[in-house]
């Protein structure tokens, strides 16, 4: 494959112990352009980082590294296929999947994860990739070396919405009183519990629940944090129909704020609001 005939020095990051705390994609579109003829948009490479670590798998299949992303949207996954250039689709019954099986193109899926992955499972499993890859290769000179440090969370690059567009939700609680209503922002992830203190951390506020097989759960209501969180969307757009709830939650955010749910009218918007966000929530 082609890409294998890059030399080292420009795809590997060889030391273990480096601790980044930001994204970076040169090496990835290096490789990417001389292939293709044009690199990709560092904001859409790091939601698909994030994307990919919420609902992705870096798996081995037949002796081969292979990537597998699961979805029941099937839009965004030809989204994904059509922007990177390669991969396919396959339908399931009530779910599709992003596969990618050619080597030339998992080599740079390596180097786009690589250095920038921020959960520990996802490194393992990169490792393991690097392992596999190294063991097929005749040409030593193009080992693999898995970055082993963690990105550390930030809300100044496109990932956590990739993660959400994955992982989150956008949910409104109607009391049956009508006397109040609670907006929760909530991600959910298996082993995330570092990513979630991370995130509990810069929000100030917000609740971490173990739930069963080591998942765990980040929920907050304060709307002081949930201004940071539709701040953060303005600027780093979903790209799922996540994006759709995201809108009409933040209608009833506004609504809350300016008291409208105090009365009759107000109270009925928002229930109606919140019937649709709830019910998209479920399926």
């Amino acid at each position: 494959h082609y890409v294998l005939g890059f030399s080292s020095n420009i795809v590997q990051k060889n030391e273990d112990s480096l601790s980044y705390n930001t994204l970076s994609f040169d090496k990835f579109n290096t490789l990417y352009k001389d292939i293709y003829n044009t690199t990709l948009d560092p904001n859409w490479l790091g939601w698909f980082v994030g994307f990919a670590e919420g609902d992705g798998y870096l798996g081995v299949n037949e002796g081969r590294p292979i990537f597998v992303l699961t979805q029941k949207e099937s839009k965004i996954l030809y989204e994904i296929r059509d922007i990177l250039k390669f991969g396919y689709v396959k339908e399931f019954e009530g779910f599709h999947r992003f596969i990618v099986r050619e080597q030339s193109s998992v080599f740079l899926l390596f180097h786009l994860f690589n250095g920038n992955l921020h959960l520990i499972p996802r490194i393992e499993q990169l490792i393991v990739w690097s392992k596999q890859w190294n063991s097929n290769i005749k040409n030593k000179d193009n080992l693999l070396k898995a970055i082993t440090s963690p990105i550390k969370l930030s809300l100044n690059n496109s990932w956590f919405s990739g993660f959400v567009d994955a992982e989150g939700c956008f949910n409104v609680y109607v009391a049956k009183n009508n006397k109040s209503v609670i907006l929760r922002f909530i991600v959910d992830q298996k082993e995330g519990l570092s990513l979630f203190n991370d995130l509990k951390n810069i929000l100030s506020y917000g609740s971490i629940y173990a739930r069963k097989n080591n998942n765990f759960r980040y929920a907050v209501t304060n709307l002081n944090s949930l201004s940071i969180i539709i701040n953060y969307f303005n600027q780093f757009v979903l790209r799922t129909k996540k994006q759709w709830a995201f809108d009409k939650w933040i209608v009833i955010y506004h609504c809350v704020l300016n008291k409208e749910h105090k009365s009759p009218e107000g109270i009925e918007k928002i229930k109606k609001l919140s019937q649709l966000i709830n019910k998209d929530n479920d399926k």
